[in-house]
């Protein structure tokens, strides 16, 4: 390996066992005087050597805490990973010039030998030395180095100890971090489930076994020490939305896809709800091993959707269907009729001496004729018919789809009647009555602006033949005809 590479590669595992610069430990200490003694020099290290310096772990004698690295004795051990030995370094030419023979602490014996750790591809690295130094000149002996190998291995161990504390210390915290976080997140997630009234859940496939986050509990209005009811999951889903429920769940374990859907739900207590439910497949290695997913009590959104939806429907004064209403009614109803062949009768109903209730007994006497009015429509109307307010004085109605024109004429007779409205106050009476002009989609072609033309033209012949009556739109001949 190039010298440059395994320089990269000593500095890395340096910085890896975070050894450099630490305070002194005392049992290093004990080591580097072990040394000394042994080998009775007037100075030992355990020496790192770092880019551009080195420094002692630990020291005896007259050593400094670091120095230079340039013309230092154990930066060619590293550099050469060999042992070394230097009986007199003012007679060795690599040594002989260092400011550390030729000043203090006046080096002239030195003893080193590598100090390894492992890698971080898994091999040996040297990364210092352990070294005996003396201010005389000596001649090694053949111990000398063996002693101070088997004390490197020593300074190796607890090096390696050191790092396994260090790594596990560090796994410790990291642990306790990730315990911090995960609960923090269990917290936080507690909370999002109470405010946006939500749970979670999880359905063990193989176990057949359900859990449930708090959330879900509150929902199903159940203590959470009461555990999950396995065996009445289903029972808090009316029908049709309990079958609708299922069907997907199946249709999810069979396909893979997740679904979200809009259910009634019924709690423990008896309280209807509606909430929204969603489900998708866990995996594990592949294969499915749980159905998780969210439900979330949307009973208030549900109901203010509602209520706008009915307002944006909805006559106010009279509590009918609108104009807008009643045309997406009426849509729908032609759609179906020109699907099944079939017809779709619209009665057009104009109050006659309406102005006068108005004008005689004031507008709130006007706006209770015309909740009677609407009231009366809805008497007459049964499920399959609509009743509506177009505005003003003016009505209509969708007759139900099965009513054929001998049963709307029984209808309208009786509408007719019920229409006929006396009205007293402040000693003045005033009377209203109701004109009815009827259309048949077939004469419309199923085309609701002509249908809704054909009525009302048929309302003003009504209305100019007799006040108070009805008449029906044909066309014969190619020519319109009111009978």
């Amino acid at each position: 390996m190039p010298d440059n590479q395994r320089e990269v590669l000593r500095q890395k595992a340096l910085a890896e066992i975070a050894l450099l610069d630490t305070p002194p430990e005392r049992e290093f200490d004990v080591l580097a005087k072990l040394a000394q003694r042994m080998l009775g020099t007037g100075m030992s290290s355990i020496t790192l050597i770092a880019p551009e310096r080195q420094w002692f772990k630990a020291r005896c004698g007259p050593l400094a805490p670091e120095t230079a690295r340039a013309q230092a004795f154990c930066p060619v051990v590293v550099e050469t990973e060999a042992p070394l030995t230097v009986a007199d370094a003012r007679h060795d030419p690599r040594f002989a010039e260092s400011p550390f023979v030729t000043g203090a602490p006046n080096i002239r014996y030195y003893a080193g030998v590598p100090v390894r750790v492992q890698g971080p591809d898994g091999g040996l690295v040297t990364i210092g030395t352990l070294c005996v130094l003396d201010q005389q000149p000596r001649e090694p002996t053949a111990t000398d180095l063996e002693v101070l190998e088997e004390l490197a291995s020593v300074a190796e161990a607890l090096i390696e100890a050191r790092a396994v504390a260090l790594r596990a210390a560090k796994a410790t915290e990291e642990h306790r971090l990730t315990v911090e976080r995960l609960e923090r997140e269990r917290r936080q997630f507690k909370q999002a489930e109470r405010m946006a009234d939500m749970g979670s859940y999880r359905y063990d496939i193989e176990k057949q076994i359900t859990a449930w986050s708090d959330g879900v509990f509150a929902i199903h209005e159940l203590p959470v020490s009461g555990g999950v009811p396995n065996s009445e999951l289903m029972n808090y889903f009316p029908e049709p939305d309990r079958t609708t429920f299922v069907a997907a769940v199946l249709r999810t374990l069979d396909t893979g896809e997740p679904f979200e859907m809009d259910a009634d739900f019924v709690t423990a207590k008896g309280n209807a709800r509606r909430v929204r439910c969603s489900c998708e497949i866990e995996l594990a290695k592949g294969k499915p091993v749980a159905l998780i997913g969210l439900i979330q009590d949307i009973t208030e959104r549900h109901d203010l959707e509602q209520r706008l939806r009915h307002q944006a429907r909805t006559d106010d004064l009279t509590q009918l269907a609108n104009r807008a209403e009643f045309h997406r009614v009426l849509d729908a109803r032609l759609r179906e009729a020109r699907a099944a062949d079939g017809e779709v009768a619209v009665l057009l109903i104009d109050l006659d001496g309406f102005k006068g209730v108005n004008d005689v007994l004031g507008h709130a006497a006007g706006d209770a004729v015309l909740r009677r009015v609407a009231d009366r429509l809805r008497a007459s109307c049964d499920d399959g018919c609509l009743p509506a307010r177009l505005g003003g004085d003016e009505f209509a109605v969708v007759m139900s789809a099965d009513l054929d024109r001998v049963g709307l004429d029984r209808k309208v007779r009786r509408l007719l009647h019920d229409l006929e409205i006396v009205v007293e106050g402040h000693g003045q009476i005033a009377r209203v009555t109701g004109t009815i002009g009827i259309a048949w989609s077939s004469a419309a072609s199923q085309d609701r602006d002509v249908l809704l033309r054909q009525a009302d033209s048929a309302l003003y012949d009504a209305k100019r033949s007799r006040k108070g009556t009805a008449q029906t739109y044909q066309v014969v001949a190619d020519h319109r005809h009111v009978s």
